[in-house]
Parts: structure tokens; sequence; C-alpha cells
């Protein structure tokens, strides 16, 4: 049976002529969720802000006074195991915090459309919360392998 996966969405923070749709953002997540392979049920909250608020976070939790683009925040980590959740309860990941300015920004700057961009960061952001990361070389190439799978799937 395939593991049912979830995500919260948020963007209040974002002005409401720039929110991006619920149907594509929750698309992004689920299909990375899907192809990373997370093999449990799983879920976790997305939240679309703007640059001062990634800004506060990213001071806050890495001491870094600038804006970034994605924010992963994992509830759990490799050393911990054996935490049991009941039969039918979600796993809950963590938080995904994308600054919808940066990626505007970033965006333009490759040239390509707000959405593509939109999508690799969520996915970046979602890998991180499923354990991967770009540390070394080998982690990079696992974790770009993932992106353009998920981003193939979406026909980005």
């Amino acid at each position: 049976m395939d593991p049912s996966h979830s995500v919260t969405l948020r963007q209040g923070d974002v002005d409401k002529q720039r929110r991006q749709p619920l149907a594509f953002l929750r698309k992004v997540a689920l299909t990375t969720l899907k192809l990373a392979p997370c093999q449990e049920d799983a879920e976790f909250c997305l939240t679309l802000t703007d640059d001062a608020g990634i800004q506060a976070l990213n001071a806050r939790y890495r001491g870094l006074d600038k804006p970034t683009d994605v924010l992963a925040f994992r509830l759990e980590d490799e050393q911990e195991s054996g935490f049991w959740l009941p039969e039918g309860v979600a796993r809950p990941l963590g938080d995904v915090i994308v600054s919808l300015d940066t990626v505007e920004r970033q965006a333009a700057e490759n040239g390509k459309s707000v959405e593509a961009e939109l999508a690799w960061v969520i996915c970046h952001g979602t890998l991180h919360l499923l354990g991967y990361d770009h540390q070394t070389e080998e982690q990079l190439a696992t974790m770009r392998e993932r992106e353009r799978a998920v981003l193939g799937a979406l026909h980005l």
C-alpha cells in the first residue's frame, strides 16, 4: 500500500496578489515525498514568506542575518530512533520556509520561471526534511539526482 502524505500550506506573509496556487504547492511537495521516496505516512508544513520573515529566522537559527531562499527545520535527526506513532498517524517531518522574494529574484537571475524556481526550492527543502544534504560531492550528486527526478515528473 502506498504511503499517505500531507502538507499544510501557509502564505499569509505574502501579498494576496503574489500568493501561489495551493494545488501547485501541494503537488510539488507531495511529488517530492513520493519520489524521494518516503516510505511511511508523512506530513510537514510549507510556509511562503517574504525576505524579512526568512531573514529573521535565518538570523535566529543559523546566525546569518540575511535572507535566503529556503530553510528546512527537521523534527528528527539520524540519531533519533524508535519513536513510535500509532497506526494511521503520519510522521511529522518538520517545516519548510520559502522566501518568495528571493525565489522571484533567483528566477529572474537564472532565466527561469518563478514556478520552476519555486518548485526547485520547495523540493530542495523537502529533501532536507527527509535527511538529504549536500555537504559532500556524493551527497550533492544524490540530492541533485532527486531534484531532477521531481522536476522532471512535474514537467519543469
